[in-house]
């Protein structure tokens, strides 16, 4: 009967060695890289930020950050400016 007993808990924590050994799969990101640009941004930044989406003047447009994407310029632009858009 201990046999058994010692056998059936070296099976269990094989078993869980195993599970625990296997590669997770990578997760993907939960932010944009419009948000991922807001948030890394100084709270001086975003206030520059929601004071020229508030002011709509294209004689002060709003400055895009840099910001490492796989998106074009563009897209990214677009992007940061729906986070603008729920942000301010």
């Amino acid at each position: 009967m201990r046999r058994a007993l010692i056998l059936a808990l070296a099976v269990m924590s094989a078993a869980l060695l195993a599970a625990c050994a296997q590669e997770k799969p990578e997760l993907r990101p939960t932010r944009s890289a419009g948000e991922g640009a807001w948030y890394e941004s100084t709270k001086a930044e975003r206030h520059e930020y929601c004071e020229a989406y508030r002011a709509h003047d294209p004689q002060r447009p709003i400055s895009i950050p840099t910001y490492a994407s796989e998106e074009s310029r563009d897209e990214f632009a677009d992007d940061f400016y729906n986070v603008l858009k729920k942000k301010c």
